[in-house]
C-alpha cells in the first residue's frame, strides 16, 4: 500500500477538492473485510503509521487511526467552533441517556460524587460556561473589561497610550481555589457563544500557565506555538511576537485574548518577561492584544519595578477567600440541594456540609478542598453500604454525616501525614518549620522560595532557638539541597527549576498548621509553636 502521513498542519479544503473516499490501514497489509466502494465510488486504500509534525520538523509515530479525527480538530484553526460543536454533541448524547433516578439512594450518591469531582466542576465552568456562585461581582467586572477590550480592538478606535493600556490589561489576584481562573474561562465560553452569534467581534483565546513553563522565557515559546503552530527557541519566539504585534507590516485586525495564569512564575531578575507581555498591548500596531494576568499574590505589582507596575496595575480585580456561608452555598448549589423543584435523595446531612465549610474556611478558603473532603466522604459511605449488602431502610438510610467528613477527609489530620512529619530528622524538621514560616509571612499558597533564603531562615531560627540539636552542626547550602530532594521524594515539598538547575526553587506542599500539628508533642514542638500559626479549627 502507498503510505500517507498524518500531520499537525490542518488546511481548509473546499468540498469539491475531495476526489474519492479513502480507507487507512495501520500496516502495509490491506484489510479486505471493509467495503470496496461507497455509493458507487471506489475506496482508495493507504497505509498511515507516521505523523509529520511541522512544529518539530520531524516524523513521529502516529496515534491510533480511530483518534485521527479528534487530533485533527485539536490542530484545526476552527478548534473553538469544533469544540462548541463537540460540547453540543455531548449534551445531545447525555439527553438521550435514561435519566438517573435521584430519589434512589444509589443514583443520588453517584451523581453527588460526580458533581464533586474537581475535573467535572472545571469542565462545567470552562466548557459549559457555568456561573460560579458567590463570584457575581467579580464576573461582572471581568466581563465588562473583556467585552470593552474586544470591541475596542475590533472597532479600530484610536486610543491614547494611557487609555489603551488600561483598556487592554487586567490583573486578577487572590488566594488559590477562589475561582479566578474558572471565572475567566467560564466568561470566555460565554463570549465565544456571543462571537458565534455575531454579537461580539471575532477573537482568539490563548492560555499560558506560568507554573507549567520550564523557565519564564518558555512562556514566549508556548504563546507563539499557540498563535502560529510553530515551535521556536525563546529568543526567536519573542522576536516573532514583537513583530506580530508591534512590527511595521500590514495591520491584521486580529484580536488575541491572552490569559497568563500563575504570572508570579514568569518573574525574572530584570522582569523583562512580565514587562513584555504587558507592554505589547500598549504598543500594538499590527494585531491587538488583550492580557489577563492571574496571580495568588495580591500585591505583586507593588513588588515589581515602576516600569512594570505601570503596565500591570491599571485595572485590578481582587478575589477574597470563600467564607463559610459562600462555601455552604456553593456545595449545595453543586449538589442540587438548592433546587427544591426536583425531588432527590438527600446524600449529605446539613451539619456535615456546614462542618466541611467551616473547616475549609478556617484552613485556607480553597473551595477545592471542600469538594475533595465531601467527595471522599461520600465515596466511603457509598462503598461501605454496597459492600455490606444491606438494603437501606427508613430507619437506616445511607447519609454522609459530620463523623464521615472527619474520618475520611484527606488532610493534615491523617495518620500517614503525621507519621511522615514526626519521622523527620532534626534539620529536616527545622527546614519544614522554616518553610512554613516563610509561607505564612508571604500570604501566598503557591509561592516558591530560593534555597539561599531558606538557608538564611534556618540559620536564624536555629540561632534564636538556642537549642544544641539545631546549632551543633553548621548547615550549608548543599545540605539544604539534599534535604529538599529527600522531602520532595516524600511529597512534603515541591521543586521548580531555577536559573541554577542544581539548586531548584522549593515550595511547601502543606499548610503551616499541618506541620505544627504533626510536630506537636515532639522535641520540635517549641520550635513549631514559636514560628508557625496556632490556628484552631473553630474560633
Amino acid at each position: 500500500l502507498l503510505e500517507v502521513f498524518e500531520t499537525d498542519q490542518v488546511d481548509t479544503c473546499p468540498a469539491e477538492s475531495i476526489l474519492s473516499p479513502v480507507q487507512l490501514h495501520d500496516s502495509n497489509k490491506r484489510d479486505d473485510t471493509h467495503a470496496s466502494s461507497i455509493r458507487g465510488m471506489p475506496i482508495i486504500h493507504f497505509q498511515c503509521q507516521r505523523l509529520w509534525s511541522i512544529l518539530r520538523s520531524t516524523f513521529v509515530p502516529s496515534g491510533a487511526l480511530g483518534g485521527m479525527a479528534s487530533r485533527g480538530r485539536m490542530h484545526s484553526s476552527f478548534g473553538g467552533s469544533l469544540k462548541k460543536l463537540q460540547v453540543e454533541e455531548e449534551q445531545v448524547a447525555a439527553s438521550s441517556q435514561p435519566p438517573q433516578d435521584l430519589t434512589n439512594w444509589g443514583d443520588a450518591f453517584k451523581d453527588a460524587i460526580q458533581k464533586l469531582s474537581i475535573a467535572e466542576a472545571a469542565q462545567d465552568t470552562q466548557d459549559r460556561g457555568m456561573v460560579l456562585p458567590g463570584r457575581e461581582r467579580e464576573r461582572k467586572q471581568i466581563s465588562s473589561f473583556l467585552r470593552n477590550a474586544i470591541r475596542g480592538v475590533a472597532s479600530g478606535n484610536d486610543y491614547d497610550d494611557s487609555v489603551r493600556s488600561k483598556s487592554s490589561t487586567i490583573f486578577i489576584a487572590g488566594p488559590p481555589g477562589t475561582g479566578k481562573t474558572a471565572t475567566v474561562k467560564s466568561l470566555v465560553h460565554e463570549l465565544k457563544n456571543d462571537q458565534y452569534e455575531g454579537i461580539l467581534p471575532a477573537f482568539n483565546f490563548v492560555s499560558v500557565n506560568g507554573m507549567e513553563c520550564r523557565s519564564p522565557y518558555d512562556a514566549y515559546v508556548k504563546f507563539w506555538e499557540e498563535l502560529r503552530r510553530e515551535k521556536l527557541a525563546s529568543q526567536d519566539a519573542v522576536h516573532e511576537l514583537e513583530n506580530y504585534f508591534c512590527g511595521d507590516g500590514e495591520k491584521t485586525n486580529s484580536v488575541i485574548v491572552l490569559l497568563i495564569d500563575e504570572i508570579d512564575y514568569l518573574n525574572t531578575n530584570r522582569e523583562t518577561v512580565l514587562y513584555n507581555f504587558f507592554d505589547w498591548p500598549l504598543r500594538a500596531t499590527r494585531a491587538r492584544l488583550v492580557v489577563i494576568g492571574i496571580s495568588n499574590t495580591i500585591d505583586l505589582p507593588e513588588r515589581l519595578q515602576p516600569r512594570v507596575q505601570s503596565r500591570i496595575g491599571g485595572t485590578r480585580c481582587n478575589y477574597q477567600a470563600y467564607d463559610v456561608p459562600q462555601t455552604i452555598r456553593i456545595i449545595k448549589s453543586r449538589l442540587g440541594m438548592s433546587d427544591e423543584s426536583t425531588p432527590r435523595y438527600q446524600v449529605f446531612d446539613e451539619d456535615a456540609i456546614k462542618f466541611a465549610a467551616r473547616k475549609t474556611a478556617n484552613l485556607s478558603g480553597d473551595i477545592r478542598k471542600a469538594f475533595r473532603m465531601c467527595k471522599t466522604a461520600a465515596e466511603a459511605v457509598y462503598n461501605e453500604h454496597i459492600s455490606s449488602g444491606r438494603e437501606p431502610t427508613s430507619s437506616a438510610q445511607p447519609l454522609v454525616r459530620i463523623q464521615d467528613i472527619q474520618r475520611h477527609s484527606k488532610d493534615a489530620y491523617t495518620a500517614v501525614l503525621k507519621r511522615a512529619i514526626r519521622g523527620l530528622a532534626v534539620h529536616e524538621a527545622l527546614l519544614m518549620v522554616a518553610l512554613g514560616s516563610l509561607k505564612k509571612a508571604s500570604g501566598s499558597e503557591e509561592i516558591y522560595f530560593d534555597q539561599k533564603d531558606l538557608l538564611q531562615k534556618m540559620r536564624s531560627m536555629a540561632s534564636a532557638s538556642g537549642e544544641r540539636m539545631y546549632t551543633e552542626f553548621c548547615i550549608q547550602l548543599e545540605d539544604v539541597s539534599n534535604m529538599v530532594t529527600n522531602l520532595a521524594g516524600h511529597g512534603l515539598v515541591a521543586v521548580r527549576n531555577s536559573s541554577n538547575p542544581m539548586i531548584p526553587y522549593v515550595k511547601l506542599d502543606l499548610d503551616p498548621f499541618e506541620i505544627a500539628t504533626g510536630l506537636r508533642d515532639t522535641r520540635h514542638s517549641r520550635l513549631a509553636e514559636k514560628w508557625l500559626p496556632n490556628h484552631r479549627l473553630f474560633g
